[in-house]
């Protein structure tokens, strides 16, 4: 009997993670046809603004919302206690990025080199990456997370730079507001009506091939001899499987439910935040740094994504 369990959970493990390798084949391939169509002039800058403009503020709100349209799958104490869990996450990242930059005693760059350790970019490629690997529960628990997560970036991670105000227009952007409206029918346990259902879930299903195809097209103009900096691979193996593997086992330590500690660590495995040069331009740190690791982490997170999990699942 036990010989069949033990066989039961490694089938079970196979199986996760050849789900993990061919969603992020999938998304690799779509990431191409990104990239092929900006080679070919389709996908140009204005072309990618107006489709970055199109996720953030009406198809990742549309795919956040869908994730309850069925009403809340929580109980109020879950809901409570699942948010708790997430600021305390929230939290002691923040901490750990702060800690890294200290013991590392890094001085140029320091503010930026710190918000890409902290900061993934866990709306834009994070939540259709979790919808298409873990499914639609743990895509609203990253819609979840995206509150004090949020909290953070626009608080903290501005700060960073220590130039320039809060921006409560900024704060308040597409997906924190749909992740409030989430929040407000978890709460209520409120179900939608089929009409208005779908028209999240048809909206919502634009995002993950358009979001993909927008990273893909932005690789585009990233000249391939710049990535030969040690420096930058020694951030990537760290930022994309060392850290990851850290929080992986101090999750594992507070034995925290499993969906939710795979949706913690597939978040925490997404690429740089990819407002990190936005910031970095901004603020008059080295723009091009943020650009380069951007590139890297994005193109590395579908090999070091399988690795994570499956390194997890021993």
């Amino acid at each position: 009997m036990c010989a069949l369990e033990q066989s039961g959970k490694e089938w079970l493990v196979f199986m996760n993670i050849t789900t993990i390798v061919t969603q992020m084949t999938i998304l690799l391939f779509i990431m191409i046809v990104g990239f092929v169509g900006a080679k070919k002039n389709i996908f140009n800058d204005e072309v990618n603004v107006y489709a970055s403009n199109i996720l953030l503020r009406i198809g990742i709100p549309g795919l956040i919302i869908s994730s309850v349209k069925n009403g809340s799958p929580f109980t109020g104490n879950e809901l409570f206690n699942v948010l708790v869990i997430f600021s305390i996450f929230v939290i002691f990242t923040g901490v750990v990025s702060k800690i890294i930059v200290e013991v590392l005693r890094i001085k140029e760059n320091k503010a930026l080199w710190q918000f890409m350790i902290l900061f993934t970019n866990a709306g834009f490629m994070g939540l259709p990456a979790i919808q298409a690997i873990l499914g639609d529960q743990a895509m609203l628990y990253g819609a979840l997370f995206l509150l004090p997560l949020n909290c953070l970036m626009y608080g903290y991670g501005e700060s960073l730079f220590r130039k320039g105000e809060f921006s409560f227009k900024k704060f308040m952007n597409g997906p924190m507001i749909a992740s409030v409206i989430a929040l407000i029918l978890c709460i209520f346990n409120i179900k939608l009506p089929y009409i208005l259902a779908q028209t999240c879930t048809y909206i919502g299903n634009v995002t993950t091939p358009l979001s993909m195809m927008v990273i893909g097209a932005g690789l585009v103009k990233m000249d391939v001899k710049e990535l030969l900096d040690l420096k930058l691979w020694g951030f990537t193996i760290f930022k994309m499987i060392l850290l990851p593997l850290f929080y992986m086992f101090t999750l594992s330590i507070f034995h925290v439910d499993p969906l939710i500690e795979n949706t913690l660590i597939l978040i925490m495995c997404m690429p740089v935040a990819s407002n990190s040069s936005v910031y970095a331009f901004m603020y008059g740190e080295d723009a091009t740094l943020a650009s380069k690791a951007i590139f890297m982490t994005s193109v590395a997170c579908v090999v070091t994504i399988p690795i994570v999990f499956i390194l997890h699942s021993f």
